[in-house]
């Protein structure tokens, strides 16, 4: 696993800062994928970690083929990453939260995201999913793998297919 960019953040740890059957960390990891959930799911965390004192960890692993080396320079990738994450952190600072971001280059995503949960000692990781009606029951490699290994709490939240039309709610007499 390869860090690529990370905003600053501080190192220090407040133990002030504690929340219910937590302890003194607790962060919150909100993985960011460059769905259009992604948004909804970086102000959700922001008002907890407000609320809570916490700070909010803005991830996006960028999934580096086994056919080239791990620090491999991926351009295009890292240009759509930078801008997700300067995307999410300015709804953080919209929204006056504690927030740091990373990229991250690794083989599988699963791995990574639950690496820097234990990392950054989260309560918390936030996963989005779109939900795709030909594979109802598939939920890919890396949510099930996070589910499994993750060192904390694990949300899946799941969007709409965006291919599916809103069906209009019937008229109450």
């Amino acid at each position: 696993m390869v860090h690529l960019w990370r905003s600053k953040e501080r190192e220090e740890i407040d133990a002030t800062k504690t929340a219910p059957g937590v302890g003194p960390v607790g962060d919150i990891a909100v993985v960011v994928a460059g769905k259009k959930l992604d948004n909804e799911l970086v102000r959700l965390a922001c008002y907890m970690a407000k609320k809570a004192k916490r700070k909010v960890h803005l991830v996006h692993v960028i999934e580096v083929p086994r056919t080239l080396p791990l620090k491999a320079v991926m351009t295009k990738e890292s240009e759509n990453a930078d801008k997700l994450l300067t995307d999410a952190l300015a709804i953080a600072e919209e929204s006056g939260c504690d927030a740091v971001a990373e990229v991250v280059q690794a083989r599988e995503a699963g791995p990574a995201i639950v690496d820097e949960a234990r990392d950054h000692a989260c309560a918390l990781i936030m996963l989005g999913m779109v939900r795709d009606p030909q594979k109802m029951h598939d939920l890919g490699k890396t949510i099930p793998y996070v589910l499994l290994n993750a060192p904390c709490r694990v949300w899946v939240v799941q969007d709409k297919d965006a291919r599916q039309s809103t069906v209009p709610m019937p008229a109450t007499p």
